[in-house]
């Protein structure tokens, strides 16, 4: 089971992918799922910028609650 968002998007986009028979449709939802792993890179990207980042307890908790960094996300 998908565990974030981009992996929920992604999996309803596979099924769907699958079902296509218009090859135009199928390029068109594989360009997508394509273009989620670049943002799923980039979130990935941003979230280490932030648990290398030297930030108060209260940013840090802030951030946790808005789903930026996990409850293990700290060093």
């Amino acid at each position: 089971m998908p565990n974030t968002t981009i992996e929920t998007i992604n999996t309803m986009l596979d099924s769907v992918q699958g079902e296509l028979e218009d090859p135009d449709l199928r390029f068109k939802i594989r360009t997508a799922r394509q273009l989620l792993l670049v943002i799923e890179e980039q979130h990935d990207i941003g979230r280490d910028a932030l648990v290398d980042a030297d930030l108060d307890d209260s940013t840090r908790k802030d951030l946790q609650q808005l789903g930026y960094l996990g409850r293990d996300d700290h060093r």
